[in-house]
This record gives C-alpha cells, sequence and structure tokens, in this order.
C-alpha cells in the first residue's frame, strides 16, 4: 500500500487511550496524562522510585527524516527543573524502544517509523509522513507522496 494523500487528526483523548494502549503492561508509570498544545505534547504522570515522582515532559512534535519525531524540550520532576532526572527517563525510553520495532532514541529525541511500526501490524504501507501539527486539544498528521 503506498499512500498518496492523507490528512488525519487525533484528538487529545485519541492520544491518551493510544498512549494508556501501548505503555507496556510492566511499565511503573502510573496516572499518564498527555495534553496536546501548540507548543507540543506535554505527558505527565507518577513514576514510583523510592517516593513516587509526579512528573511532566513537554515533547515538541515534527518529522524527521520522514518519521515521526518527538524531542524533549523540558522536564519536571516532583516541581522542580528535571535536567538531573533528563538523561534516567531517555534511558528509561530507550530501553522501552528496544522492545518495538521502528522506534529509536537519539539523545533527547525519540523516533517513529511509522511504515515499521505499521508492518507490525501486518500493514505494508510507504507513508511519506510530511507533517505533524499539534494545535489546543488536536494533533493533525499529514503524509503523501504528492
Amino acid at each position: 500500500m503506498e499512500i498518496h494523500a492523507l490528512k488525519i487528526s487525533f484528538t487529545e483523548q485519541d492520544v491518551n487511550a493510544l498512549a494508556r494502549n501501548k505503555l507496556p503492561k510492566d511499565s511503573p508509570v502510573e496516572k499518564l496524562e498527555v495534553r496536546l498544545a501548540p507548543e507540543g505534547a506535554t505527558v505527565k504522570g507518577v513514576y514510583p522510585m523510592f517516593v513516587n515522582v509526579n512528573f511532566e515532559a513537554q515533547w515538541e512534535l515534527g518529522v524527521r527524516d520522514g518519521k515521526l519525531s518527538a524531542r524533549l524540550a523540558s522536564l519536571r520532576a516532583m516541581g522542580m527543573p528535571g535536567n538531573i532526572f533528563k538523561s534516567a527517563l531517555m534511558k528509561i525510553i530507550a530501553e522501552a524502544a528496544k522492545k518495538n520495532d521502528g522506534v529509536t532514541v537519539e539523545d533527547d529525541t525519540i523516533l517513529a517509523d511509522l511504515d515499521k511500526m505499521l508492518a507490525e501490524d501486518g500493514i505494508s504501507a510507504g507513508t511519506h509522513l510530511k507533517s505533524v501539527v499539534c494545535q489546543a486539544g488536536l494533533i493533525v498528521i499529514e503524509a503523501g507522496s504528492g
């Protein structure tokens, strides 16, 4: 299958349902919530360590080399800037990404190859991802060869 033109939108509710569905069963993250705004996606949750750590991560969404990209723009943990947790968070994400063909982590950026991810579900497609735009409560994705 080759996608020639596609424009699809996902509501905040869609994204939250997808995030909960795709979160690994053994993930310790609790109370996961995604909010969408023009700046990108804000992911909030609780990560149990010695104590429960409330976190909030701001992700800038886009397209890089035909892949969906999410760059960690900022991180707050326990109400404070989370620079000391940033590398730990990216390491956790990189480990989880190893379980998903098509998802890689480079520095502070997650890259998702939608074609490979669709192939895992038995769908052979050339998506030709073009753009990802965040709006209040909505993500709009455009793809296609035209």
